[in-house]
């Protein structure tokens, strides 16, 4: 599962469970954001050649988010 495919899961969920509507909002733009960063990394690394996994692309981007 991606991230798209789990804030869509989530937002479907959202009626179902207990939780902080905007909460919610915040964690499936979160997913959705990262979703697209990741897809930006996987164009640049294609343009430069480079083939990279998915599970270390999400390791990069975990690092990034903690620098922030």
């Amino acid at each position: 599962m991606n991230a798209l495919e789990l804030a869509d899961k989530l937002e479907d969920k959202d009626r179902l469970w207990n939780v902080d509507e905007n909460l919610m909002i915040k964690t499936c733009a979160m997913l959705r954001q990262q979703a697209l960063e990741i897809q930006a990394l996987h164009q640049i690394l294609g343009y430069e050649g480079v083939a990279v996994g998915q599970d270390y692309l999400d390791e990069c981007v975990a690092e990034l988010r903690k620098a922030q």
